[in-house]
């Protein structure tokens, strides 16, 4: 407990906390203005204008909106937390801390451990804080759109949230142990970044050359996970007409939760068998 306080009270004073977090709202209340934009600047009755009109209206329409908003927070809050979780891991050997820490006998597993719990515990908030403000972002767009503020009190949609709320979270949470074990096993932040957007990229791309392997992969898996029906889907997974047929849920679940689990094996054994001295 005393490391992951300490993690902790690192981490919060960090800038990449912050500027992560703030990257993802501002992204996400552009797309809304733009969205709601593009809903009151499509005309015409063709089927193409009609199909757009109507998926442009899910987004910032309730109840579809709860699920609109989800998706955009962990498609792109899962790229961001693996950046966030890499510059975490990354730092500390760039400053010397994993040396200071050994150095007055503190175990390594668990301070590496305790630095990934406590980059999971900073997710919660920024993922807490990013869903409620893309929320908000969802009935602002709706109101410049025009839309009527109706379906915030679906019991079906409001009962199945908590669920696919604590699996959206968990899939950037798996996400972040990938980044923190790529970070650590470079020991550099700029390792697990760089890694982190290539995986993220390459699965986009492999999802029309091999669909049968990368929906075995982390940010397809991750998406796969939250169970979004019938409402709107963004980020990976999200491919329509490429022959890609996503996980059912209970095995996307439990992959989240082996990925999560092996990157931090793997950061705490790396670090147990690392040469940090010199």
């Amino acid at each position: 407990m005393r490391l992951l306080v300490g993690e902790l009270r690192k981490l919060i004073r960090r800038p990449a906390a912050y500027v992560t977090l703030a990257i993802e709202l501002l992204i996400m209340v552009i797309i809304y203005i733009a969205v709601a934009a593009r809903y009151g600047s499509i005309v015409g009755a063709t089927a193409n204008q009609v199909q757009e009109r109507a998926g442009v209206r899910l987004l910032i329409s309730f109840p579809t909106a709860y699920s609109g908003a989800l998706s955009f927070v962990t498609g792109l809050g899962g790229l961001l937390a693996m950046a966030f979780a890499a510059a975490a891991a990354g730092a500390d050997w760039g400053w010397g801390m994993v040396k200071v820490a050994v150095a007055r006998g503190e175990s390594r597993s668990r301070y590496i451990l305790a630095k990934l719990v406590g980059v999971e515990i900073m997710l919660v908030l920024g993922f807490v804080v990013a869903y409620v403000v893309a929320l908000g972002a969802a009935v602002v767009a709706g109101r410049i759109a025009g839309l009527p503020a109706t379906g915030f009190d679906d019991q079906a949609t409001l009962q199945d949230l908590p669920g696919q709320l604590w699996r959206g979270y968990l899939g950037i949470a798996e996400q972040a142990s990938i980044g923190f074990a790529i970070a650590t096993l470079a020991r550099s932040q700029l390792a697990g970044l760089g890694a982190g957007i290539a995986i993220y990229f390459a699965e986009e791309f492999a999802t029309i050359f091999l669909p049968d392997v990368v929906r075995y992969l982390p940010f397809h898996v991750a998406t796969a996970a939250m169970g979004l029906t019938g409402g709107v889907t963004a980020g990976a997974g999200a491919n329509a007409g490429t022959g890609y047929t996503p996980l059912d849920q209970p095995t996307a679940f439990l992959l989240v939760v082996v990925y999560l689990v092996a990157g931090a094996v793997i950061s705490a054994a790396f670090v147990e068998r690392a040469e940090i001295s010199g």
